[in-house]
């Protein structure tokens, strides 16, 4: 039993060893070579979760979003900055 572990975490560190040789060469490539690392999207705090809504205001959401020639996305971003993107939302003349 333990010559099997040890055959497996010998293949795990061949593993590890090849994809890191993998990946210096694909950094050394000329097309990777002046691209920036991107940021991970916080699916917490960057993305709203699928939710179920009743399908007559989906269909006049989508209506909406093409009369306007708006993908679903910009409608919905202009909807939540209109409601919070303001920083007095008491409906006050400033």
């Amino acid at each position: 039993m333990p010559q099997t572990i040890n055959k497996l975490s010998h293949l795990k560190k061949i593993n590890n060893e090849e994809f890191s040789e993998n990946n210096k060469i694909v950094k050394n490539l000329s097309s990777f070579k002046e691209t920036k690392e991107f940021r991970k999207r916080n699916l917490k705090t960057d993305v709203l979760p699928s939710m179920t809504v009743k399908s007559n205001l989906i269909k006049k959401f989508r209506e909406e979003a093409q009369k306007n020639d708006w993908k679903l996305t910009t409608l919905m971003n202009r909807i939540l900055e209109e409601r919070y993107g303001k920083e007095n939302n008491n409906n006050e003349d400033d």
